[in-house]
């Protein structure tokens, strides 16, 4: 009896913890994609192009509205469920999601050596910290203290759309554009440029592709699509 209760225990912990059906390997390493030889160098901001970027900035927050900079706030946040949520709707949450969740909190992770080493390659100044024009709310600004490109959110704000859009392609058109939107929330942040956007969707798309072509992402993603489709009443 006492053993038959130590092995129920033992399949909810299992059952209660998804991620660890995830692969252990990276999906992307450095050395396979030359991140720093395919993504442009980032405008100077004395350059035409620099200048069109902080003036995009700086015509978006002449815009700003309490429910836009409420927007911006709730897109600090990476995980998947803000991204995607506003277009899969109220159900997709970690509580009904959970492999999902852990799935693209590694994606995220892994991209990020196509991200990092980029940023400090160039250590390009983030549009508040250049000029006092651009108005950035304090905790926006003390948690986006690092180089600001390529950007990271956007980078995630591509990379779920992409992956999302394979497993979920009636709701493709959607997601690209709440990743758009994501994108845009950041800029208007004045955390980060246009072109930081534009590199962030390169590096996001360089990414997948790479890790399209590595056999454990494929076995995670298929096992993830099955969850997303089912919880969305889709199979």
């Amino acid at each position: 009896m006492r053993r038959l209760a130590v092995f129920s225990v033992i399949a909810l912990c299992l059952a209660a913890t998804p991620a660890l059906s995830l692969s252990e390997k990276p999906y992307i390493t450095a050395a396979d994609v030359d991140f720093p030889g395919l993504l442009p160098p980032p405008p100077s901001e004395t350059s035409p192009a620099g200048k069109r970027d902080l003036q995009a900035i700086l015509d978006l927050q002449k815009n700003m509205t309490p429910e836009r900079m409420a927007a911006i706030h709730r897109d600090l946040d990476q995980s998947v469920y803000t991204v995607a949520g506003p277009v899969l709707g109220a159900k997709f949450t970690k509580a009904n999601f959970p492999m999902a969740g852990a799935f693209f909190d590694k994606v995220v992770k892994d991209a990020g050596v196509g991200v990092g080493p980029i940023k400090q390659k160039y250590k390009k100044l983030r549009p508040f910290q250049y000029t006092k024009d651009v108005h950035t709310p304090d905790d926006i600004a003390k948690a986006a203290g690092g180089p600001t490109y390529p950007s990271g959110h956007s980078t995630t704000g591509g990379l779920v759309p992409l992956i999302l859009g394979m497993m979920v392609p009636e709701k493709r058109e959607a997601l690209y554009e709440r990743g758009w939107e994501y994108g845009i929330n950041r800029i208007t942040s004045g955390a980060a440029y246009p072109s930081d956007a534009e590199g962030g969707h390169i590096a996001a798309t360089l990414a997948v592709n790479q890790m399209l072509k590595n056999p454990e992402f494929r076995a995670d993603f298929d096992a993830v699509k099955a969850e997303v489709r089912k919880g969305l009443g889709l199979n």
